[in-house]
């Protein structure tokens, strides 16, 4: 059984790709952070964490306790994703570019400017529209900070990117997609637009795109680039957003909790290119499958996380007997640490 947890607010997804593909897939499922928080314990299996972006900083250490936990309960889970390992669009750009391993920069605009234009600026989270369009000079983008607070928008969380995409011979952008599902990269699609930003392929594509597009998801080009790329940032799972430049990939973003193409409609169409990536995912997800033996993986929190991972539409009963749940050993760690950190004080 395959498990995926995920943010109260970005259950569909998923639930789609299982709604429409199931007897054709493994066996797979859904279980929501908040109800795991609840239950203290999770299914045994392949555990797939997501959706890192729209958790809190304390709801990202419960996570953390989760894979901590399953790691312990040894054969019997496999995790992927492991939440202190995976790293946010912010860092997970700076720690690539770092290395070497692709062109794009990204500055906090709470504190810092960006060394080079053009940029663009947008919240580090999310999948939305980008907040402003191409920032070239300093003046620019200076100008759209004060239009930003202006509007009434926070600063934080949000940065300024690089921008590194460059057009064809006739003006069309493209953004690729690719999902990796353990040690596979299965492509998904080519999107191809006049603009910069490319968020949908506008309605230029013709005979030949269409090759294009097939031959990509067919021969899967880029393969060992995007499993370097995956294996840098922390992650076994996701899709990946690029495009490329000069021969190399340029890598945008990985979204740990990406859509999936309609397939059943694509079945009805027979059309190639779905059937692949059908066939493709089919032995990606069998790959990471672990048979669960039925027991469920307990695991821990500490009073400070149990606090404000709880919910106040919980149930009151369901609320107080669930604290009582918190163990011994967590409530004495989280008084613990207040000993020691008044001692030192």
């Amino acid at each position: 059984m395959i498990t995926f947890l995920v943010s109260d607010l970005n259950r569909n997804p998923l639930r789609r790709l299982i709604g429409r593909t199931r007897g054709h897939l493994p066996a797979m499922q859904t279980l929501t952070y908040d109800r795991a928080f609840r239950r203290l314990q999770v299914p045994g299996g392949t555990l797939v964490f997501t959706d890192f972006d729209l958790l809190t900083d304390f709801e990202l250490d419960a996570a953390g306790a989760i894979a901590a936990a399953a790691k312990a309960a040894g054969p019997v889970v496999r995790i992927l994703n492991t939440p202190s390992a995976a790293l946010e669009r912010a860092a997970m750009l700076r720690h690539l570019h770092s290395r070497g391993l692709n062109p794009v920069e990204v500055t906090r605009i709470e504190d810092e400017k960006p060394r080079r234009y053009p940029v663009f600026i947008r919240l580090q989270g999310g999948c939305e529209r980008p907040d402003t369009g191409l920032l070239h000079t300093e003046e620019e983008y200076q100008g759209a900070l004060d239009a930003l607070r202006a509007e009434g928008r926070s600063l934080r969380g949000r940065i300024a990117v690089s921008y590194e995409a460059a057009p064809d011979a006739a003006g069309h952008f493209r953004k690729f997609g690719a999902f990796r599902v353990g040690d596979h990269i299965v492509p998904q699609h080519i999107l191809r637009g006049t603009g910069w930003y490319v968020k949908r392929s506008d309605k230029t594509a013709d005979d030949a795109f269409a090759e294009e597009e097939l031959a990509y998801v067919r021969d899967n080009p880029h393969k060992d680039a995007l499993l370097k790329l995956f294996d840098a940032a922390g992650y076994q799972y996701g899709r990946a957003d690029y495009t490329i430049r000069n021969g190399e990939v340029v890598l945008f973003e990985i979204n740990s909790n990406p859509s999936y193409p309609n397939l059943t409609r694509a079945w009805k169409h027979r059309s190639t290119r779905h059937q692949i990536l059908m066939e493709r995912l089919d032995a990606a997800f069998r790959s990471i499958d672990l048979a669960a033996d039925g027991r469920a993986v307990p695991f821990d929190l500490n009073l400070a996380i149990g606090h404000n991972v709880s919910r106040r539409r919980w149930n009151p009963l369901v609320s107080v007997l669930w604290k009582r749940r918190l163990t011994a050993k967590s409530k004495r760690a989280a008084i613990g640490w207040g000993e020691r950190a008044e001692a030192a004080s």
